[in-house]
């Protein structure tokens, strides 16, 4: 009886075993694909750093994302077009570096998930995770700056649903709150760290009102509500280390 088990148990990992091997060798179809599967195809190919490749499967297949987005809100299809050729332009960059290019993959495939996904969004996921940080950032006594860039990486990658969202001058009060908590090379004063405050939160109200209604008010602000505020708490987490 326990023959038969270690037996089974056996040839369910050779099956496992032999499907990863397939699909390590097997070669990519960089012509267009079907059902949204290019997209994530392109992420497994930035993270595996073989960038060429993962350009192409873009390039291939651009006017069917296009599509997409455009089926969704028509207004979408400038702003998804603006991200992928600056993401094609990132990745075939030799001066750029990995953690850049993989930055603005993530971007590119967050803002399109949000345009296309009827429920939980990726960014979503991503929201989540950063909360999880932030509340484990905030029970520290102090910040190390690797963990800050963490956040910071984070918060950008999402950053392109933000502005999905917010205008322009909310946009750029938003990237003003972000570079509080950015800029290392100089000490937050108490006022400074005030000012920020009070403008993070006009940000929430100003969100909850003027957001698009693609999404839920609710969604909107407990999302970018929390986002502003828990940037507002890590940069004061910050300031409490650089003072002691």
């Amino acid at each position: 009886m326990e023959e038969g088990v270690v037996v089974r148990i056996i040839y369910v990992f050779s099956f496992f075993f032999i499907s990863i091997v397939i699909q390590a060798f097997h070669p990519f179809d960089l012509s267009a694909q079907d059902h949204d599967h290019y997209m994530y195809t392109f992420e497994r190919l930035v993270q595996e750093q073989r960038y060429d490749v993962a350009v192409q499967i873009i390039e291939n297949n651009q006017t069917t994302i296009l599509q997409r987005v455009a089926e969704e809100k028509r207004t979408y299809e400038p702003v998804m077009k603006e991200y992928i050729d600056k993401c094609l332009h990132v990745l075939q960059d030799e001066q750029t570096t990995e953690s850049k290019k993989t930055l603005v993959a993530q971007q590119t495939i967050i803002l399109w998930d949000a345009m296309t996904s009827d429920s939980a969004p990726l960014w979503t996921s991503w929201k989540y995770e950063l909360d999880n940080k932030m509340n484990k950032l905030l029970d520290q006594e102090h910040v190390r700056q690797a963990e800050m860039e963490e956040i910071v990486y984070y918060v950008e990658a999402i950053s392109p649903v933000v502005k999905l969202h917010l205008n322009d001058e909310q946009y750029q009060d938003y990237q003003q709150s972000l570079s509080v908590i950015t800029n290392s090379h100089q000490s937050y004063n108490e006022r400074e760290l005030e000012e920020s405050f009070s403008q993070i939160s006009k940000l929430n109200i100003d969100t909850l009102h003027n957001a698009n209604a693609h999404y839920t008010k609710w969604l909107i602000f407990i999302v970018f509500g929390f986002i502003f505020l828990s940037l507002s708490y890590v940069a004061w987490a910050k300031y409490r280390g650089e003072s002691v």
